[in-house]
């Protein structure tokens, strides 16, 4: 038989029973034991199980008295509604500025002292095999020029040289793999 909320009374409730249901225990008879739940805060009686009473509205309670509540917990409001105080800062914030920062007309100005540099010994081969060494020693010591300008001097400069010797030694390589491709190796 289903019961309505209606019908519900609480198990130790005084009055009669409704229809279909045991009566509720008297003075005289031995009440229920709920083995290992507890007895609610506040209440002389033990409780049936899955009927605890009515549910508990507020925050929970604390477990330690050393501190004193917060505003927040004496009025009632959740600990997360409240907002962190407002920092007023008297002094602006640092401002970090990049000591030597690299500039456009640098990188050109360092790209074209690299495209020179490569063409000048691009320019004195006189063969395929000469082209190859010759930009290869260039590029080597362009890095090495563009590593110690990146060290101590601009380093706008630097990528402009890194740059353009990179760009000639893939050129070289393009190359090889042409020529590779034809059954002649270069570099040997």
């Amino acid at each position: 038989m289903a019961v309505s909320e209606s019908q519900w009374r609480e198990p130790d409730a005084s009055g009669p029973a409704p229809a279909g249901q045991a009566a509720p225990a008297t003075a005289g008879q031995p009440r229920p034991v709920t083995a290992g739940m507890p007895a609610p805060v506040g209440a002389a009686r033990q409780s049936w199980p899955g009927a605890i009473g009515p549910p508990v509205i507020g925050p929970p309670p604390r477990m330690s008295a050393s501190r004193p509540p917060t505003p927040a917990a004496q009025y009632g409001a959740w600990q997360g509604a409240l907002r962190p105080p407002v920092f007023v800062v008297s002094q602006p914030r640092p401002t970090y500025r990049e000591p030597l920062p690299v500039r456009s007309p640098m990188v050109t100005a360092g790209a074209a002292a690299g495209a020179a540099w490569m063409l000048l010994f691009g320019l004195l081969a006189t063969s395929a095999r000469g082209y190859i060494w010759l930009t290869l020693i260039a590029g080597i010591l362009a890095w090495g020029a563009s590593a110690a300008l990146a060290r101590f001097g601009d380093r706008g400069v630097a990528v402009g040289v890194a740059i353009a010797s990179g760009v000639a030694v893939a050129i070289a390589g393009i190359v090889v793999g042409y020529r590779m491709a034809g059954g002649d190796w270069l570099l040997w």
